[in-house]
C-alpha cells in the first residue's frame, strides 16, 4: 500500500464453474479526506475506489492468456474562499488482454497488468475530468489574475508588446 500512501486493499480469488485457469480481485480504497488546509491543498474530502478483476486461462505449457477490466471511481470536495465549493466524481473503466508466460508468476504479471492499467486510467481521468472541467470552468468564468486580451491590462500589455516588436 505504499503506492497509495495507505489506503485499504484486499484480493479475492476463485476457480471458475468452467474451465481451467481461475480469477481475482484486487480492490483498493484510497480515502484522501482531511479537515483544515494540509499538504493536500483544498482538498476536503477525496476517495478513490479501484476495482480490478483479472481472469487468467491457462493456455499451455509456459503460457496464460490474461484479461483484465478495471474500474476507477473517484469522488472529491474541494472549498476555497476565492472559487468556493467544488465537487467533482466519476468513473472509468477499461479492459485488457495479453498472452503472457508464467516464468515469472502470475502474481507478477497481475501485478504488471494492474499497474500499467491504474496508470492509464489515471492519465483518462486527469485529460477527460480534471481537463474538460479545467477547460469548461475557464470558459464559463475569468480566474482571478489571468491576463486576457479582453481585459484591460491585457489589451494595454498587448499592445506594449506589438509597440516594442516594431522597434
Amino acid at each position: 500500500m505504499r503506492y497509495y500512501e495507505g489506503g485499504i486493499s484486499s484480493v479475492y480469488m476463485w476457480e471458475p464453474d468452467e474451465g481451467e485457469g481461475f480469477a481475482a480481485c484486487f480492490l483498493i480504497k484510497k480515502d484522501g479526506s482531511q479537515t483544515g488546509q494540509g499538504r493536500r491543498g483544498c482538498l476536503q474530502q477525496g476517495v478513490w475506489d479501484a476495482i480490478h478483476v483479472v481472469e487468467v486461462g491457462i493456455e499451455d505449457e509456459g503460457t496464460a492468456h490474461y484479461r483484465l477490466t478495471s474500474t476507477v471511481m473517484l469522488s472529491m470536495t474541494t472549498s476555497d474562499k476565492p472559487s468556493g465549493t467544488f465537487k467533482l466524481s466519476g468513473s472509468i473503466t477499461r479492459q485488457m488482454a495479453a498472452d503472457m508466460s508464467v516464468a515469472d508468476g502470475h502474481l507478477s504479471n497481475m501485478g504488471r497488468m494492474i499497474e500499467e492499467m491504474e496508470s492509464k486510467l489515471r492519465n483518462a481521468l486527469d485529460q477527460v475530468y480534471f481537463g474538460k472541467t479545467r477547460e469548461m470552468v475557464f470558459t464559463l468564468r475569468q480566474p482571478i489574475g489571468v491576463l486576457t486580451s479582453t481585459s484591460a491590462t491585457g489589451q494595454s500589455l498587448q499592445k506594449s508588446i506589438v509597440s516594442d516588436m516594431h522597434r
